[in-house]
Order: structure tokens, then C-alpha cells, then sequence
């Protein structure tokens, strides 16, 4: 289930969808360090495309603040815009 669930995840801020996550999504984003870790190296390497829901950015953005990991803190409070 959690694979699947992961897949979504990312399905979610990869296909130009704009969907925001579920509740289950979100639950397991919280619990799952290993897949935060890779949310926000995603969100560091893929911002540009604007493929992120408003919702999804504004979760990981608190995680980027929250955590000590070395990504680009020009994320921290930028607002993004998204086109559609």
C-alpha cells in the first residue's frame, strides 16, 4: 500500500495534474522521513516546472524549514505561481 501510496505522491507533482494530496497521501508524507527527504529533493530540483499544487508546495516548504537538510533556502519563502 505505501508504494502505491508513494507513487501517487509523486504522480501528484509530476504530471502537470495540480492535484493536492489526500489525507492518506499526507498522513504518510508525516510518518515517512525517507520519503520527505526525497519530497524535498524534488521540490529543490523540480520547482520550476510548476507541476506542484499550492497545497503540496506549502507542506514541504514547512518541512524545509522545519529540517537541518542542505538544500536551497531560497525555497524557504518564496511564493510560487502556478499557470493553470
Amino acid at each position: 500500500m505505501n508504494k502505491q501510496l508513494q507513487s501517487s505522491i509523486f504522480e501528484a507533482i509530476s504530471d502537470g495534474s495540480q492535484r493536492e494530496w489526500t489525507s492518506s497521501e499526507k498522513e504518510l508524507i508525516a510518518n515517512d522521513s525517507e520519503l520527505q527527504n526525497h519530497l524535498k529533493e524534488w521540490l529543490n530540483n523540480s520547482l520550476s516546472d510548476t507541476c506542484w499544487h499550492l497545497i503540496n508546495y506549502k507542506i514541504i516548504q514547512k518541512l524545509l524549514a522545519d529540517s537541518s537538510m542542505s538544500l536551497d533556502r531560497n525555497l524557504l519563502g518564496k511564493e510560487i505561481y502556478i499557470p493553470f
